[in-house]
C-alpha cells in the first residue's frame, strides 16, 4: 500500500474518504460495500489497482477514478475472490 508521503501522490481532487465517495456516488456504493472493499484489500486487487492510499495517521482514502475502474472492472484485471470460511461454500449442503 502506498502512503499519502510517496513523491506519486495523485492530485488531491482524486483521493477520498468512504464517507465523501458514498456521497459522491450514492446510486453506486453503500458504506458497507466500501468497508468490505478494503477489509479486503490484500486480496481483492485494490492495491494492485493503485486505489488505496494510507495517510501518516492510518486513514484510508480511496483514489476516485481507479477504485471506480476496479468496482467496475475496467482496469482489464480480474478481481480474485474472497475465500469462504473454513473453505466451506454457502447453501451446499453436506452427504
Amino acid at each position: 500500500m502506498q502512503t499519502i508521503t510517496n513523491l506519486s501522490l495523485p492530485s488531491v481532487t482524486e483521493l477520498f474518504s468512504i464517507q465523501d465517495l458514498v456521497a459522491r456516488h450514492p446510486t453506486l456504493f453503500t458504506r458497507s460495500r466500501l468497508q468490505w472493499a478494503l477489509r479486503n484489500r490484500k486480496t481483492n486487487g485494490l492495491i494492485a489497482a493503485n486505489a488505496v492510499f494510507e495517510t501518516q495517521s492510518r486513514q484510508l482514502l480511496l483514489r476516485e477514478p481507479a477504485f471506480i475502474a476496479w468496482y467496475l472492472k475496467l482496469d482489464g484485471r480480474n478481481r480474485p475472490r474472497a475465500t469462504r470460511l473454513n473453505g466451506k461454500r454457502s447453501g451446499v449442503r453436506g452427504k
